[in-house]
């Protein structure tokens, strides 16, 4: 039982977490990575754990979501930054 609280609460939301950084990366699309969380976890509510897990089904794929648009933003912000400034630091015209 200890382990099974173990994982629903700590690993696979971290998993999760990861996964959307990642899948952001790989795929340059935030929905995949989530849309593929929900998919792997709605198989393991019926097949591993019971009709409860749905709530944490739903959790996953949220924080999976969320953290790709994080990524998403932040990866945005740093090429906006790159591209407004010029080799010699000055502020260049973005047309």
């Amino acid at each position: 039982m200890f382990l099974f609280i173990l994982v629903v609460f700590f690993v696979l939301p971290i998993v999760s977490l990861v996964l959307g950084a990642i899948g952001y990366f790989v795929f340059k699309n935030i929905y995949i990575t989530p849309g593929i969380i929900a998919i792997a976890t709605i198989v393991a509510t019926f097949t591993v754990f019971n009709s409860s897990f749905w709530f944490w089904s739903v959790l996953y794929t949220m924080l999976s979501l969320i953290s790709g648009v994080i990524t998403k933003l932040l990866t945005d912000q740093k090429s906006l930054h790159k591209r407004r400034y010029s080799r010699n630091g000055h502020l260049s015209r973005i047309r």
